[in-house]
């Protein structure tokens, strides 16, 4: 064999060393560099309004590589990442960061009053197991108050017996922001349900009146309303004061000027009955309600209402 040829060999063996050599320091050296470690940091799962209560639903996680999250990031595992019942300082964005400074926890000072609305009041109601929905109901939900109540039966009132029972929504949509002295939601490794024996909500000033009368005048009992954002949203109490005016009859027909709330405010049952029981004619037939339109003026707005009105 010529010295060539030898020569020639050498240097393709010498090759196929090398490149042996380089893919086994390639391999090794990825094996040995440590996987980058990630951590999950609390972010807003939807558009959060400002003044809303947190639930577990509200929140979600974004991945970071471990010490490059965001100043003051709230880290999956550390006991500040619990924002349930927290109560929203800012508006969010969704996927947007939630820091500490952007919330105000229950166990915060003055926390109470900061959930409550510039204008609002903080009323208690007396509830049992069954009128509380069996202690499901919790801070930050929204609800209907119903009242239910049973009229006395005078000698001269015609009523039977299917009219001694009357049940009617008092306030509609308002938010439950204490239930018994807790104003954090549970969760679900923190216990039973909280079978409270009172439950705060958010009103206004004279449908915080109107939910006091109401409890002095039979059982009061709490309709829990939509899971929906929408009901949800601190920033539409306005309208929700709209809507429960056309429900509470003190507030829809006699407006909101200052004066004592009476039964028949609150209770519309009541306030036929103090008007006068339905007129019978000589056959002793009730003689049938007549319709009276009126109209209601809010600025701009104009909103016709039926009520029934009885002849005495």
């Amino acid at each position: 064999m010529s010295s060539v040829l030898k020569f020639a060999l050498i240097l393709l063996a010498a090759a196929m060393l090398a490149a042996v050599a380089r893919i086994w320091f390639v391999s090794s050296q990825n094996a040995a560099a440590p996987q980058e470690k990630q951590v999950q940091v609390r972010v807003a799962a939807a558009d959060l309004p400002a003044g809303l209560l947190l639930r577990e639903g509200d929140l979600s996680w974004k991945a970071y590589s471990e010490g490059e999250e965001p100043k003051g990031a709230l880290r999956e595992g550390s006991t500040s990442a619990n924002l349930n019942g927290a109560l929203v300082r800012k508006p969010l964005s969704t996927g947007a960061l939630i820091l500490d400074s952007d919330v105000i926890r229950p166990d915060a000072p003055g926390f109470l009053a900061a959930v409550l609305k510039p204008g609002m009041r903080a009323v208690s109601v007396p509830v049992d197991e069954v009128s509380g929905n069996a202690g499901l109901i919790q801070p930050g939900d929204f609800v209907d108050i119903i009242l239910t109540q049973k009229l006395n039966q005078q000698e001269n009132n015609h009523n039977s017996n299917t009219r001694q029972v009357v049940s009617e929504t008092v306030v509609e949509r308002v938010r439950i922001i204490a239930v018994g002295s807790s104003i954090q939601r549970q969760t679900e490794d923190n216990g039973k349900a909280n079978r409270a024996r009172t439950v705060t909500v958010e009103v206004a000033p004279r449908a915080a009146e109107a939910v006091t009368v109401a409890a002095q005048l039979g059982n009061l009992s709490m309709a829990l309303r939509s899971f929906a954002l929408k009901d949800r949203d601190a920033g539409d109490q306005d309208d929700a004061l709209n809507a429960t005016a056309s429900v509470v009859a003190w507030d829809s027909t006699r407006g909101k000027e200052s004066r004592p709330v009476w039964g028949g405010d609150v209770s519309r049952a009541l306030g036929a009955g103090e008007h006068g029981a339905p007129a019978s004619d000589s056959e002793g037939k009730i003689t049938p309600p007549r319709s009276q339109r009126v109209i209601i003026m809010r600025g701009s707005q104009r909103q016709e209402q039926e009520f029934d009105t009885y002849a005495r």
